[in-house]
């Protein structure tokens, strides 16, 4: 896949990939703290993704961690930047936040677990306008 943009966090890597979905990616061990969830959503600010929502993909690692704040402030904003988030990863623990995400939260936005990256495309454009 060719990269469009690509810009790095301090714990994550984002760009937005030819076929116009939001990819981020975040490192082994990451701990998704406020201050990176913040940054995170800066990035998709800068690229434009609070003018025209956009779908996102999210490569989660099972070594990976979001703080209570991290995860207040992505429910509180997502809706304002995506239509819709797929996770890829294929592990109970990663499968366990997820659910938990979207019944505590809510969500406003389509968000689903997947073990394949294909039927992540494939759920994810039945949301493209």
């Amino acid at each position: 896949m060719q990269t469009i943009k690509k810009i790095r966090t301090k714990y994550n890597e984002v760009w937005i990939g030819d076929d116009g979905i939001l990819r981020l990616k975040p490192d082994e061990g990451a701990e998704l703290s406020l201050e990176e969830v913040v940054a995170c959503f800066d990035v998709y600010r800068e690229m434009g993704c609070d003018k025209v929502k956009i779908l996102q993909i999210i490569y989660a690692h099972d070594t990976m961690t979001i703080t209570p704040e991290g995860r207040d402030y992505a429910s509180k904003h997502g809706a304002d930047f995506f239509l819709a988030s797929a996770v890829i990863n294929d592990s109970l623990g990663i499968r366990l936040i997820v659910n938990f995400f979207n019944v505590f939260y809510r969500q406003p936005v389509p968000f689903k677990m997947f073990a394949r990256e294909n039927d992540a495309l494939e759920w994810l454009n039945n949301f493209r306008k």
